[in-house]
């Protein structure tokens, strides 16, 4: 797994933890079957995917990653 520095986050508010982890990024889609959701950030539009509980996995996406991913949510 990346060091966390070596992770892409689009400004400084997406890189802190307390905004991912406790809702100050905008939930805009989950995918059931993956077990995952997809959060904008409110500041820069940078899109993640993450897990919706237990250990991080957040993973920096592209527009057209998160439109095949999560269908219709952006």
């Amino acid at each position: 797994m990346p060091r966390k520095s070596d992770w892409d986050f689009g400004c400084d508010d997406c890189r802190d933890d307390s905004n991912r982890f406790y809702g100050h990024l905008d939930q805009i889609g989950s995918n059931a079957d993956r077990g995952m959701i997809l959060l904008r950030c409110p500041r820069c539009n940078a899109l993640y995917e993450d897990t919706p509980a237990g250990p991080d996995q957040t993973l920096r996406l592209t527009g057209d990653e998160a439109h095949t991913l999560y269908p219709g949510s952006i």
